[in-house]
């Protein structure tokens, strides 16, 4: 569970967090105040989807040079990516008061 940053109360699950981005807002059960993600530290935490995605694009191209394996290696970059964003997200993307 996540700590509401208004309250303090353990508010949101893995799930609830998961679903959050920075122009998206929860509310608190507790507080039933509007919570957020970190912009910053949100886009930060996406670099290896985007760098592992992109970088499994030229490996298809530039190893077999047809079109299904560079959406097959763009495809296994991406999902690597996220096995790496995930926890990354939760561990360094924090809770905010969402600004206005």
């Amino acid at each position: 569970m996540y700590t509401c940053p208004w309250c303090s109360k353990a508010s949101f699950s893995f799930w609830e967090k998961q679903s959050l981005g920075p122009k998206r807002t929860l509310q608190c059960s507790h507080c039933k105040r509007q919570v957020s993600v970190c912009w910053n530290k949100a886009q930060l935490a996406a670099i290896p989807v985007l760098a592992l995605g992109f970088l499994g694009l030229l490996l298809g191209q530039g190893l077999f040079g047809s079109w299904s394996a560079v959406f097959l290696f763009g495809w296994l970059g991406a999902s690597l990516g996220m096995i790496i964003t995930a926890p990354l997200y939760h561990l360094y993307v924090p809770l905010v008061k969402p600004q206005q």
